[in-house]
């Protein structure tokens, strides 16, 4: 018994000893230590959830077009010209606010963006042409005019690769946005 207790208390004594042999004293080490858990603890935490529905159009018996939207769930067939509708809900989840929030979503390959179908309350919307490595709110291209002049236009809706939103104001906790765009089946 004597030698399970001198040797626990010379593990006591050691662990006493090593907070004084280093420059640091032992509570400001368990501060600092509490401090880096609270910054984990209140961290903003933002879910997405994206989310698609397929337009569908009918005529009513006036002969009019309506447009309704289906979601889209599963393994879901769809043909060149079909309008698919994205929404992509964010909600800050966590304990501190989500300053500057970016959402980029990219364009789905063998798809088109239609053009000014994005929108979002509060958010300031620029498009990407390249891949993602730069945004610009109304993306231009250089075309050949006949006369062998390069002139700049506005990008064609077939050339964005992404949509990005940009809320310049935080996402308060357990606040959300929605951002929505709209793509065409090539």
């Amino acid at each position: 018994m004597k030698r399970r207790l001198s040797i626990g208390l010379g593990v006591l004594a050691v662990a006493v000893a090593v907070p004084f042999a280093s420059s640091t004293p032992v509570l400001a080490n368990l501060q600092k230590a509490g401090e880096a858990l609270v910054q984990q603890i209140l961290q903003p935490k933002v879910k997405m959830v994206l989310s698609a529905e397929k337009q569908i159009v009918t005529t009513n018996p006036e002969g009019e077009q309506e447009i309704s939207w289906e979601a889209v769930e599963g393994n879901v067939t769809v043909r060149p010209g079909d309008v698919l509708r994205y929404t992509l809900l964010s909600e800050n989840a966590g304990d501190k606010p989500a300053a500057e929030l970016k959402i980029n979503q990219p364009i789905p390959t063998k798809t088109a963006f239609v053009l000014d179908s994005a929108r979002a309350n509060g958010a300031k919307l620029t498009y990407s042409i390249d891949g993602g490595q730069s945004y610009s709110e109304k993306p231009m291209v250089e075309v050949t005019q006949p006369d062998g002049t390069f002139k700049m236009e506005p990008a064609p809706a077939e050339a964005y690769t992404h949509v990005q939103w940009d809320y310049s104001e935080s996402l308060k906790p357990m606040a959300s946005v929605k951002a929505v765009y709209e793509v065409a089946v090539q």
